[in-house]
């Protein structure tokens, strides 16, 4: 199969029919599961009939805050539900590779369900809350033992962005990402680019995502601007967004000939509803933003221009899937309605992925196309 890298021709559209047929089935292929029991899980489904279509006109599950103990004893129990995006708060706080502090609230201590494990024979110990290497070894474990799995979309929450004086800006969360989830299970920028396009807006608007079967057991891993900084902004304490800090850091790297260094992408969050809300970043920036992200109440209500997201082949995220009127339980909704929900996201939303807490909503988790 050849790499993602090398294509660049626009997507191709002859799987819609089939695709369609089989992601309507697709949720009743999870099997039951509820909450640190993923030992009830069906074997994930097959989705080959997707491989032909491009990543862009596929709509995938997502699961909020994965690394939350309460939703699971893994971070890769969602992946087994069949979840596609997982999402994972982290603080830079302690200036090294393993100071990345993945908590939702404390900053100081890591509070999650990625482990690691100490010791070898009778000494051996399974632990909970490592940093944020540890939970990207989790997924790599997962990866290797799911070989040509789905693409996974990999959403860092920078709480309160990066630290490049102490050594946790751009440049070093690339490398930790390639060292722990595998430079080769990437999805990076410059293999969108190829040697066809200067920037991800030219090839996103080309139609050069490559195809659902062509990053298969690849990883799209993409940091936002955190609610802390954002708080901090509104301070004016903080004048340089985690997105603008690495939308520059790309435009940097593509000036340098060194692109592929870079390990994720840039994603704007709190898009306006009023055009191009790029329009906001200097024009060198602009072009590096094709994943867009905010709460689906916005998506829906806030007059954005879907079809233009559309038109121009971009992604956007939607999250608090719960929060759409009529509002579902946060975390024990009405199974069929949590998956009308989903679905109802993808195909009027056109979300590229939707994301919510649910664990016990199995068909939450379908594939659906975008309707784009």
């Amino acid at each position: 199969m050849p790499s993602a890298r090398t294509e660049s021709r626009p997507w191709r559209r002859k799987a819609f029919g089939l695709a369609a047929t089989v992601l309507l089935g697709l949720a009743s292929a999870w099997g039951t599961a509820t909450p640190g029991n993923a030992a009830t899980v069906k074997p994930m489904p097959d989705t080959s009939a997707l491989d032909d279509v491009p990543l862009n006109q596929i709509s995938v599950p997502g699961l909020h805050n994965a690394y939350d103990k309460s939703k699971s004893k893994s971070i890769t129990a969602g992946l087994d539900l069949g979840a596609r995006l997982l999402e994972i708060d982290a603080y830079s706080t302690y200036g090294n590779p393993g100071g990345w502090v993945v908590s939702h609230s404390d900053p100081l201590i890591n509070d999650n369900n990625c482990t690691y494990r100490t010791g070898s024979g009778v000494f051996r110990k399974t632990w909970e809350n490592g940093s944020l290497r540890t939970c990207l070894d989790d997924l790599r474990a997962w990866s290797d033992a799911h070989p040509g799995h789905d693409p996974v979309y990999l959403k860092l929450e920078l709480k309160w962005g990066f630290r490049s004086n102490a050594d946790m800006g751009p440049t070093q969360l690339d490398q930790l990402v390639a060292a722990h989830l595998g430079a080769g299970n990437l999805f990076t920028p410059a293999d969108m680019l190829g040697t066809a396009y200067p920037t991800l807006d030219a090839a996103a608007l080309a139609g050069a995502w490559p195809s659902w079967g062509r990053l298969r057991g690849k990883f799209i891993v993409f940091p936002i601007t955190g609610t802390i900084e954002n708080r901090l902004s509104g301070y004016k304490l903080d004048n340089l967004s985690t997105e603008q800090e690495y939308a520059q850091h790309l435009a940097d790297l593509s000036a340098a000939g060194r692109l592929e260094t870079a390990s994720m992408w840039p994603a704007m969050t709190h898009p306006g509803p009023n055009g191009d809300p790029r329009l906001v970043y200097a024009p060198g920036l602009r072009p590096w933003f094709v994943i867009f992200d905010t709460q689906a109440t916005r998506w829906l209500n806030d007059g954005y221009p879907m079809s233009w997201y559309c038109r121009s082949n971009y992604l956007t995220v939607e999250g608090s899937a719960e929060s759409v009127a009529p509002a579902l339980d946060d975390t024990d909704p009405d199974p069929t309605a949590a998956a009308q929900r989903v679905q109802y996201l993808a195909q009027q939303g056109h979300s590229s992925a939707t994301t919510f807490d649910w664990m016990s909503a199995p068909g939450a988790f379908a594939l659906w196309t975008r309707n784009c």
